[in-house]
């Protein structure tokens, strides 16, 4: 974990501010509102849906099998052939197999990070960590770009909760996003922060922010920024508990028994589904944060069953399912969908049966949203240890998602001592997989 700014320590404090507002009569978190809309018309910005493996999954046994590997190294796994030609990826992925042909497959992403949260840190915001400065991740920049409403809703969503450095860094936490804790597979999923509870009725609703207007009016005197950011949250607040559009967009049990069968009733099918529905209906940014069982990703001990029968059935039914929907509803090329973790696996399997942290080399699938449509990026040496062939930087990766989503990958912002700071350290966007 990078060492807590003085910054850092200011956004806590406002936070806590916000807290005593609307929302925290309710319990509703601060962060990711902002007051700025998103253009109006017929220019909407690409929308985007990251699929974060948190713990870093391995390349070897799913994106990047090597048959032809050293003793200790190939696996339990065999490889199948998929759509695209040439292209083999591991017999744990069927469904996705049949949707290569629609995708990007880097499989040399390289990073000199091999800790959690400092190769999350490097990937999610461009930049290798600073102890003296958290960036802001890419979602945030979309946020603060574009706006924190959509509509009725908020533009950047994370299900259920965003991963470590996905968050706004050294800007404003209202460019935070709007964390989606619980299910979606579950038959009483309701989102807990957009539902006010049962006992409040719309009158008393409607009394309390009364009241809590009366609050801020009292406390503005000096105007300052934390008392018109309350007030600002307390009425999008108030908007988001109100607002019809968005009670209907988290009712996923309205999707039809055929479609969440498609998807899979667990907790990452649903939220793949739940991720379609809220693009469709004009959210920008949703993150989907995988951590399976807990553990996610991080699979030191017993990779193989782990892997088998926990991790991948999930993400191969789902995000094949995710992948055809959007692309049958004519929306896939609106919609970039990402999935990554913040590194590999390596390639020497351990005493515990398992893979540990490898930075120098993983693999991450990408698709629609400007893409080309069936491409293979890059190489890994026989055991897939390091690139051999366009090797990719993290930074790479950012500047492309940027470039994708409307936003120039060479913009400024201040930091909060001043400093002009660039969005990503000194990379281009991957010119190769845009279409």
């Amino acid at each position: 974990m990078l060492p807590t700014t003085p910054h850092a320590q200011m956004c806590l404090t406002r936070r806590t501010w916000l807290g005593l507002g609307l929302g925290g009569l309710f319990g509703i978190k601060a962060g990711g509102f902002s007051m700025a809309q998103s253009p109006p018309g017929s220019n909407r910005p690409r929308s985007c849906i990251l699929v974060w493996l948190g713990g870093g999954a391995s390349h070897v046994d799913t994106w990047d099998p090597k048959p032809d590997a050293d003793s200790g190294v190939k696996g339990e796994f065999q490889s199948i052939q998929t759509s695209l030609a040439g292209v083999r990826i591991s017999e744990i992925m069927p469904h996705m197999a049949r949707m290569m042909d629609k995708t990007v497959l880097i499989r040399s992403l390289t990073s000199p990070e091999a800790d959690h949260g400092r190769a999350s840190h490097h990937i999610l915001t461009g930049w290798r960590p600073n102890p003296a400065l958290v960036y802001p991740s890419v979602g945030s920049v979309y946020t603060k770009k574009y706006g924190g409403m959509a509509g009725a809703l908020p533009n950047q969503v994370a299900i259920p909760s965003r991963p470590l450095f996905g968050g706004s860094g050294y800007l404003s936490p209202e460019f935070d996003p709007l964390e989606i804790p619980g299910d979606p597979s579950q038959p009483n999923f309701r989102v807990r922060d957009l539902t006010p509870p049962d006992q409040v009725t719309y009158d008393r609703l409607k009394r309390r922010r009364g009241m809590v207007e009366t609050l801020n009016r009292d406390s503005q005197a000096g105007q300052s920024e934390i008392t018109r950011a309350r007030a600002a949250f307390d009425s999008q607040t108030y908007a988001l508990l109100t607002s019809s559009a968005t009670q209907e967009a988290f009712k996923i049990h309205e999707e039809s028994d055929p479609t969440r069968d498609h998807y899979g009733r667990n907790a990452l099918g649903q939220s793949l589904l739940l991720a379609r529905r809220l693009v469709e209906r004009g959210v920008g940014y949703v993150t989907i944060n995988d951590r399976s069982g807990g553990l996610g990703w991080d699979t030191h001990v017993q990779n193989f069953p782990a892997l088998r029968d926990r991790l991948m059935p999930p993400l191969d039914q789902g995000l094949a399912a995710l992948i055809q929907d959007l692309d049958a509803r004519g929306q896939l090329d609106d919609t970039l969908v990402v999935v990554c973790g913040e590194f590999g696996r390596t390639p020497k399997i351990n005493a515990q049966a398992g893979r540990d942290h490898h930075g120098r080399a993983s693999s991450m699938l990408l698709a629609g949203g400007g893409l080309k449509r069936g491409l293979l990026l890059g190489r890994t040496d026989r055991n897939a240890a390091a690139p051999v062939e366009r090797p990719v930087a993290p930074s790479e990766v950012t500047a492309t998602l940027f470039s994708l989503l409307g936003i120039n990958p060479e913009s400024r912002f201040q930091s909060p001592d001043g400093r002009p700071i660039s969005l990503v350290d000194h990379s281009s966007p991957i010119t190769e997989i845009i279409a």
